[in-house]
């Protein structure tokens, strides 16, 4: 059993695989009674050998709702509040210090949790020599509530950056470098992100970041923040007081009623003036630090429900207008959706459904074209890569492409994971491609450029665009959204397009 002193305490922990892995470290005092709804308290130190061979707790969240079984292994365990701690995993004997890598999960800041086997960083730690720590956050209303009286706004980044400046204080006793730090994450682990290069009290915490699936221009702003929280109070009244269950129920019934003013994601990320001054996509609004960020080729089709096949040309402009205007905080005229659903529709030959056409728009306008925005911008002040993710999950239910998520595995070498080897299929290309990404994010960890054997050079982003393609072929191409961008000029503004 391995065992480790930290500044906070001693800890023993599970000696796996060539990784001594300590799992359930609490960074935080658990957010209870007075602590609820405001920021993190460093945990107390503790006497004696404290065991650290089980993962924490989850954070609070519902089951069964509209992110859940989406993809596979996305089912947490336990939950509780009492859900702010961390796991490391750090090869065994390795002459230190080792860069670190320090994953946030996504879920759509409602859902997952930092002890999904998908997550098993193992694999990674030991083959890239890298020490590896995951996170939990505050998710739902507990750790994304901005706008309510007596509320601290954006619990959950808080939470992640007391994590971040945990590891800053005690990862040397595990053989990593404080001063060689890189945040990865998916989804909304990716958004966190984003707006963790944001936030002031990050800074200087982390080195370097890398950004899966970002949603790049979904931050909220204070007014729609101040709306959710509006209606949220109206049904609980009583923040402080109120059950967890009663809260997450609640939640979801907010999610519904503002799910075409506000967009899918109402617990989210949100403008404050403090903890997040600015949005991701605002000029100057990121930290100068070195950044890979990249998205699957087909993003939104995941989200594709099957009687979309059967909608008509004039249905399908009626959904994406809420939406496109919610996930852009400005409205969209009918005119303008209509235009880019005909560019998408001309664009399918031969001729897809409508579900084809859906996710389509839904894949560039909501995902791809502004995390180009971001990349744009970000590349004039750091070091700049990006990629586009085009393995589809061809033992998948359903037809969901290179969708959202669809990377996951391949980012922690878990395709032998909860299903997810026959989800993506194609086994011994699967693990090859599996082991370039491991490798390209370890070497952007360590060196700040993104590197493979099975990869060719990786140039940095640049006025033409470049970008890795991570398929089952593997090349550099410029600009691959420079069609999207023509077809959804009427979406943008002018100085975006």
């Amino acid at each position: 059993m391995p065992i480790v002193t930290t500044p906070s305490g001693t800890v023993a922990g599970l000696a796996l695989d060539g990784v001594d892995a300590y799992l359930g470290i609490p960074y935080a005092q658990p957010p209870l009674g007075p602590l609820r709804f405001q920021a993190p308290v460093p945990a107390a130190p503790w006497e004696g050998v404290r065991d650290a061979t089980a993962f924490g707790a989850s954070a609070p969240q519902t089951t069964g709702g509209p992110f859940s079984g989406l993809v596979p292994g996305m089912e947490v365990g336990r939950v509780d509040e009492d859900c702010l701690t961390l796991n490391v995993w750090a090869p065994t004997g390795a002459a230190g210090p080792l860069p670190v890598m320090v994953w946030i999960h996504g879920g759509a800041f409602v859902i997952g949790g930092s002890s999904l086997p998908t997550y098993d960083a193992r694999l990674l730690a030991a083959e890239q020599s890298v020490v590896v720590v995951s996170l939990n956050y505050r998710l739902g209303a507990l750790g994304w509530l901005t706008g309510a009286p007596g509320v601290t706004p954006n619990c959950g980044l808080l939470d992640q950056v007391l994590a971040l400046t945990w590891v800053r204080d005690h990862i040397a006793a595990f053989g990593g470098d404080p001063s060689s730090v890189t945040l990865f994450g998916e989804s909304a682990g990716a958004g966190s992100v984003l707006h963790l290069l944001t936030a002031p009290a990050a800074r200087g915490l982390f080195h370097r970041a890398i950004a899966q699936s970002p949603g790049a221009g979904q931050t909220m702003t204070p007014e729609t923040a101040g709306q959710v929280a509006t209606a949220l109070l109206a049904k609980v009244g009583d923040l402080a007081g109120v059950s967890v269950d009663d809260l997450l129920a609640a939640q979801t019934e907010v999610a519904n009623e503002l799910l075409m003013s506000v967009g899918s994601m109402p617990f989210h990320p949100a403008v404050d003036g403090a903890t997040i001054p600015a949005a991701p996509l605002d000029p100057g609004a990121l930290a100068p630090v070195p950044l890979l960020a990249g998205s699957t080729a087909e993003e939104m089709r995941l989200f594709v429900e099957p009687y979309i096949a059967d909608f008509d040309h004039a249905t399908l402009v009626m959904i994406l207008e809420p939406m496109l205007s919610a996930e852009a905080h400005r409205p969209l005229g009918a005119d303008n959706v209509d235009a880019v659903v005909t560019a998408y529709e001309q664009a399918l030959v031969p001729p897809g459904d409508r579900g084809d056409v859906f996710a389509g728009v839904a894949t560039d306008a909501v995902m791809r074209l502004p995390l180009a925005d971001l990349l744009d911008a970000h590349a004039s002040v750091a070091p700049t890569y990006t990629y586009s993710f085009t393995w589809r999950a061809a033992g998948a239910p359903r037809d969901v492409g290179a969708c959202h998520a669809v990377d996951l595995p391949f980012t922690f070498g878990t395709l032998d994971r909860e299903g997810w080897g026959m989800w993506v299929g194609d086994t011994d290309d699967a693990a090859a491609l599996s082991r370039s990404v491991r490798e390209a994010w370890a070497s952007f960890a360590r060196e700040g450029v993104p590197s493979a054997k099975g990869l060719p050079d990786w140039p940095a982003y640049d006025a033409a665009r470049s970008t890795m393609v991570l398929g089952r072929t593997v090349e550099v191409v410029a600009d691959p959204l420079a069609v999207a961008r023509e077809r959804c000029a009427p979406l943008r503004s002018p100085d975006s397009a």
